[in-house]
Parts: C-alpha cells; sequence; structure tokens
C-alpha cells in the first residue's frame, strides 16, 4: 500500500465522495478496495489526480492543472487526449480544473458537456476548497446534480444535458379527474384537489423526496401484492403524513395537500373509495410505463391545470371567484413597472386565490425567481410576496390556500428537482410557501388587514358583487375597522378593495387591478382614485373575459401620489376585442389576442416622458385612436 492510500479520506459530495490522488495507480487503488470495476492492462499504472466514486464505482475522472496549463485550446486538448481513453474505460466523465477555471468533458467523445441553458458547463470545481469543506450547499448539490446527470444522459452522440422531453400531464389529469367525478360523484373542484395531492405524491416519489418505504412504488406494491383496501390504508397512514411533515403547515394551519375523497377530515382512509384508488394508482403507473416519471413537468401544465378544469360546467361560478384566466395575467404582468422590484419591496396579491398572479409573475420576473435559490442552505427571499384569501375554520374554506401552496410546490418543480434533502424542503416550505400564502380565518377577510405594511405593487382581481356586500360593510364595522373605509361611499366589494388597495399602496407605488364596469360608473369612487393617484391606464375586457361573469371589465393602472398634485400625463386606453382565448365553456385557444399589442403599446406610453407628449400632439392622438 503507497503512504498516500494509508492516508486518504475521501470528502463528500453528495451521494459522490471525492478522493485526492496523485501518487497511487489505478491498480493499487483498485486493489485496495476504493473502487470495483476491473482497470485494463494498458491503465493500471495510470496516476489520476482525483476520482469521484458512488458505490465503489467510479464515476469521473478530475484532473488538477495549475492555471498556466489551461489558457489555450491546444493545451486543454492535450490533458483530454492523455486522458479520455483511460477515463471512457471507466466513466462518462473527466473534470478539468484549475480552481479558477473547469472543463467538463465527454470523455465518449472528447468535447466539452453542455449544460440545460445551451452552453458549455463551467461550474467550478474547485480541489482545495472541497478538500477544506468550504464549498457551500449550494454548490456541492449542483456538483452533485451535474455528475449524476453526466452519468444518466451522457453518450458518444448526446453531448447535452438539455431535457429532450418533459412529460405533459394534462391528458393523465383529465383522465384521473373523470374518473374521480363520475365515481365520487363529487363537485369538479373538489375532485381537482385530489388529482393534484396524487400528483404531488407521485411526483415526490419521483424526486427520491419520499423514502421508500411511504413512496409510490411502495404502495403500488402493497396494491399488487394484498388489496385495494391496504394500499389506501398505507397511503392514508404513511405517505400522507410524511409530505406533511416534510412540507409543514404554516401559522394559518394550511399545507399543501388537502384531498378529502381517499381520506375523511381525520385523514383516515375512506375504504369504500379503494377501487377508485387503486384505478387512479394504475393511471400513473400506466404513465411512468409509456413517458416516464414526474421528475421533469412541461411547464404548460403548471399553468393550464386549473383551466382545465374550470371548462367543465359545475363548479365554474363558484370557482370563477378566485380565477383570472392566464392570458390577462400575463398581460397584467408585462405591464408592470420594474422599478417595483428592489431589495426589501413588497408586492402582493389581496385576494389571490389559487395563486396565479404571484406565481405568474414569479415565473417571468428572473429577479423574483431568484429570490428563492437557497443561499448556504437557508431560503430568505428580501422581495417579499404575500397572497391572502379569505377562509374559515371550515374544511371547504382551506382548499383554495392550499390549491396556491400546492401550485407554488409546481411552479417551483425544478427547484425541488435540484434540491430534495428534509432540511431544504422544511426551510423553502416555511420561508417560501407559507411565507407567500396566507389563509385569512375571518368573515372578512384581507379587508380585515388593515395594519399591514404598505406596498410596492399591488395585483389582483378582486370579488365584485353588489348583493351581500351590506352584510360584509356589517361585519367590517363590528370589528371596528369601518373608519378605514368611510372615505369612500361606494357600492359592492369593488369599492371596498379599490379603497383597500390604494390605502395599502406606498407613495409612488403601482396597482394593476380589474375591476367592473359598475366602479367606474360611481363617482365618489372615481374622485378617490383621482385625488390619490394618477392613472396611467384604463384597458376595455371583453364580456365573458372571466369564467363566472358576463360582466364587463377593465384593467386599471394606478400610480399613488406622493402629495395632492393634478394629473397632466393622458391616460393610455385600450378596447380590448379577443383575448386568445374562446369565450365560452371551451376556452379553445384562438390566434387573435389584442392584449400582447395592448402591454406592448403600454409600455411604449410608460416611456413617454410629458414634455414628449405635449410634443407629440396629434401624433400620440392618432396613435392612440389607432390602438383603441
Amino acid at each position: 500500500m503507497s503512504e498516500e492510500l494509508s492516508q486518504i479520506s475521501p470528502k463528500s459530495i453528495g451521494k459522490f465522495e471525492f478522493y485526492k490522488l496523485g501518487a497511487s495507480t489505478l491498480n493499487q487503488l483498485k486493489d485496495n478496495n476504493v473502487f470495483k470495476q476491473q482497470v485494463p492492462e494498458e491503465f493500471k499504472r495510470r496516476k489520476p489526480d482525483g476520482l469521484i466514486i458512488n458505490d465503489k464505482e467510479i464515476k469521473g475522472f478530475v484532473e488538477y492543472k495549475q492555471n498556466k496549463y489551461l489558457q489555450t485550446e491546444e493545451q486543454i486538448s492535450k490533458i483530454v487526449s492523455d486522458w479520455k481513453e483511460v477515463a471512457k474505460s471507466f466513466c462518462n466523465l473527466l473534470i478539468i480544473s484549475s480552481g479558477i477555471k473547469t472543463f467538463w468533458i465527454n470523455t465518449k467523445n472528447g468535447k466539452s458537456i453542455i449544460g440545460k441553458d445551451g452552453s458549455e458547463i463551467n461550474l467550478l470545481f474547485d480541489v482545495k476548497t472541497i478538500q477544506n469543506d468550504s464549498v457551500t450547499h449550494e454548490q456541492t448539490k449542483l456538483i452533485e446534480q451535474i455528475i449524476n446527470q453526466i452519468n444518466n444522459v451522457i453518450t458518444f452522440d448526446n453531448n447535452s444535458l438539455q431535457s429532450k422531453n418533459e412529460a405533459n400531464l394534462i391528458p393523465l389529469a383529465k383522465t384521473m379527474w373523470q374518473k374521480l367525478w363520475v365515481q365520487s360523484n363529487n363537485i369538479p373542484e373538489k375532485c381537482l384537489y385530489n388529482v393534484v395531492e396524487l400528483f404531488v405524491f407521485k411526483f415526490l416519489s419521483d424526486l427520491d423526496v419520499l423514502n421508500s418505504h411511504c413512496n409510490f412504488q411502495q404502495v403500488l406494491s402493497i396494491r399488487n401484492n394484498n388489496c385495494n383496501e391496504s394500499a389506501l390504508n398505507y397511503y392514508a397512514r404513511n405517505s400522507r403524513p410524511e409530505i406533511q411533515k416534510l412540507f409543514p403547515s404554516g401559522n394559518d394551519d394550511t399545507s399543501i395537500i388537502n384531498g378529502t375523497v381517499f381520506v375523511d377530515e381525520n385523514g383516515d382512509a375512506n375504504k369504500s373509495y379503494s377501487q377508485l384508488f387503486s384505478e387512479l394508482l394504475d393511471c400513473l403507473n400506466e404513465f411512468e410505463n409509456k413517458q416516464g416519471s414526474f421528475r421533469k413537468i412541461d411547464h404548460n401544465f403548471k399553468t393550464r391545470l386549473y383551466e382545465l378544469f374550470l371548462r367543465q360546467s359545475a363548479g365554474v361560478k363558484r370557482w370563477g371567484q378566485y380565477f383570472t384566466p392566464r392570458k390577462v395575467v400575463k398581460a397584467m404582468i408585462k405591464m408592470i413597472n420594474n422599478t417595483s422590484f428592489h431589495e426589501n419591496s413588497r408586492i402582493c396579491d389581496p385576494f389571490c386565490g389559487v395563486g396565479g398572479f404571484l406565481l405568474e409573475l414569479i415565473a417571468e420576473k428572473s429577479e423574483l425567481r431568484s429570490q428563492f435559490n437557497p443561499l448556504n442552505g437557508r431560503v430568505n427571499p428580501k422581495i417579499q410576496l404575500i397572497g391572502y384569501d379569505k377562509g374559515t375554520d371550515e374544511k371547504e374554506d382551506e382548499r383554495t390556500i392550499i390549491l396556491a401552496k400546492a401550485n407554488m410546490l409546481i411552479y417551483f418543480s425544478d427547484l425541488i428537482s435540484d434540491y430534495h434533502d428534509e432540511s431544504f424542503l422544511k426551510e423553502f416550505t416555511n420561508n417560501a410557501i407559507n411565507k407567500v400564502f396566507h389563509l385569512l380565518r375571518s368573515n372578512i377577510g384581507t379587508f380585515g388587514k388593515i395594519d399591514d405594511e404598505e406596498y410596492d405593487l399591488i395585483i389582483t382581481n378582486p370579488p365584485y358583487v353588489t348583493s351581500g356586500s351590506k352584510s360584509l360593510k356589517d361585519a367590517i364595522k363590528s370589528e371596528g375597522k369601518q373608519k378605514f373605509y368611510e372615505e369612500v361611499n361606494g357600492t359592492g366589494t369593488e369599492s371596498l378593495a379599490i379603497t383597500w388597495i390604494i390605502k395599502k399602496l406606498k407613495p409612488n407605488g403601482q396597482a394593476l387591478v380589474v375591476v367592473p364596469d359598475g366602479l367606474l360608473k360611481q363617482i365618489s369612487v372615481l374622485k378617490y382614485i383621482r385625488d390619490r393617484c394618477f392613472i396611467k391606464a384604463i384597458i376595455s375586457l371583453p364580456q365573458k373575459t372571466f369564467y363566472a361573469t358576463s360582466k364587463k371589465t377593465y384593467i386599471m393602472s394606478l400610480l399613488k401620489k406622493r402629495n395632492l398634485e393634478q394629473q397632466t400625463k393622458p391616460i393610455f386606453t385600450y378596447l380590448v376585442t379577443e383575448t386568445g382565448e374562446s369565450r365560452d365553456t371551451y376556452r379553445f385557444d384562438i390566434p387573435k389576442n389584442d392584449l400582447t399589442e395592448m402591454a406592448n403599446l403600454y409600455n411604449i406610453y410608460l416611456n413617454i416622458s410629458q414634455d414628449d407628449f405635449k410634443n407629440l400632439g396629434g401624433g400620440w392622438d392618432k396613435m392612440q385612436v389607432n390602438s383603441v
């Protein structure tokens, strides 16, 4: 045994072990059980600088060179040529690093490996920081993931880690929903909760988040070896509690799952649905056999899932209370002034429903998405996103915010795929999911949050009904909060909502709000808006834009005044005739979508100064008329 081997101590890189070497031959390493693969005769005396090992198999060779030897293509090609054949005998990966720059090489063809972003992988592999345990938790996880992907994906012909296919779960969701609806005789949205729960169960199983004793394959095995009832009972007693442990409830006592077809409110199995549960297990298993796992989810699934179920006639009216079509959401997001996104800024949807505005905002704005990336194992967003939804102590009233939380898990499927150890999952749940979405257990919901800090941006589609608004005002009065709303003598919940929105905006804060035409006919409300805000835009939406109402609606863009100055800049107006989807129960995609042009023109309008307006004169008027 060499002196080096007697002193060697591997360093952990996730599930991999890294051996820093240099003096030991491959034959000596094999003889001392560092790895178990056979060494070709011609390579027995070769001495690698480092090896990456998993389960006694070499998964990567490491060559550590001074930076001066990695300056030209010729220098790098020589190192590749020296080690490619050796490394190819054992694995797909050769890492060449100076501690300043790193090259990740496919041993099958000697070419640089392409990452998911389409460019060569340049993630630093620094032997010194690995040896002294100063690599960050996040960098360790990234190195582990890339090594794992390289060994599973890379071939002679495939030099890229880019995903070729992502699972489109919409047909599967529709099939499962149909079975649930027919056999359980529940309303469509209640069936959806259970589809989402089973999807979460399968997704977390495929990511190896759930241990083998409670994952999908274990439950399926119990069903195959015993009976349907045993499988459902095992799921209720083991799998669901494990998910709830990994994703703990927030202060509002809601988590990411709450289906109540297969289990009762105490979490016990509903044995009468054992056969249905078994059929849905088969649906999930058949999908995996034909199309693969849930590890990669098509991003369209994230935005289309809820719209798919809204097409069902039953439950549309109820769902419409908290759902805004995604094409409208995306257009409103494009209208946001990007000055809203700065450290310590606060963004709110006070009537968030299933979370569409905030989640699409995260998806569309990289500066928001990056806020949730872990740093040293912690998730600590500097920009606050907050969504409120009204509820009571009744289980039925919890489900909307639970769907929002489950929806957030799906939106961050790539992050969960990359970081899925128990400590991170709890960190992400507590400091992301539970800090973004909140159930307000009160009859007045958001209207009672009058002591909330002010916001830089509010984007929302508030409830707008006239019937029942008197009882809401009475409830506000009974809680002693009527003074907050007394300045506006309006009718309907929309007048209460616009009052809350404007009062909770910071000076120079922006609001993008969907309002009904009835609000624009209330003189006292319009005066209140005009006195406190610059009206930037009024966008007319076509009737039946929303699922639950045929009311005429508008998008208003407001900027809260710092002082009581008068508005002199013209208001941007646009008449939308089509929104990119049919306005019937089917909601098919159609070619015409005025929302795209509207948002583009609005952003041009934002960049035109007051003086430019004066200079444009009739030219701007002509542009505005043409837009309308």
